[in-house]
């Protein structure tokens, strides 16, 4: 039981690593091209990071998550949620873009 009690607290400080954060950045289109995948929209944030979004200049979205007669050079506004599991060294951070709107 004494075991039990001494790995409590490293089992919630593990649980308690993991982030999350979600919400709008404005990204100018950079390019729409067809990759190995299929088409693909390459973006660039656009102004200041928001605060608490982690390691992003840009982004990519498939073109279904975005205006469907989007250009270069055009903004838009997108939806972006972060998460990292373990929170310590930002290495398993995933990003997703989408959906997207003009402003």
């Amino acid at each position: 039981m004494r075991k039990l009690f001494l790995l409590l607290p490293v089992v919630l400080l593990l649980s308690g690593c993991a982030s999350e954060w979600s919400g709008e950045v404005r990204f100018k289109v950079r390019e729409v091209r067809e990759i190995s995948s299929g088409p693909m929209v390459f973006l660039d944030v656009e102004g200041d990071k928001p605060t608490g979004l982690q390691l992003i200049s840009a982004g990519s979205a498939e073109p279904d998550q975005l205006p469907a007669d989007v250009k270069p050079g055009e903004v838009v506004v997108c939806q972006v949620k972060q998460t990292d599991d373990d929170n310590l060294d930002g290495g398993n951070t995933r990003t997703s873009v989408g959906p997207c709107r003009r402003p």
